[in-house]
């Protein structure tokens, strides 16, 4: 079991219309460094805000 975990997330803004977390899966082990990267508006903050719970998934791609 991860220590963090996302699998196959959706995060959408303005009832669908934002998609700014498609299908994003990942996790990692307590004490690894993870580093999230990517251009401006790839959704990266929304991933983090994910994590953190600052923010809630607006749905599972696969429905899992």
């Amino acid at each position: 079991m991860s220590y963090i975990e996302l699998r196959d997330v959706e995060k959408t803004y303005n009832n669908g219309a934002v998609k700014a977390a498609d299908g994003i899966s990942f996790s990692g082990e307590k004490g690894e460094i993870i580093v999230v990267v990517g251009p401006s508006g790839a959704g990266k903050t929304t991933v983090l805000n994910l994590i953190g719970g600052m923010d809630s998934v607006s749905s599972r791609k696969n429905n899992s």
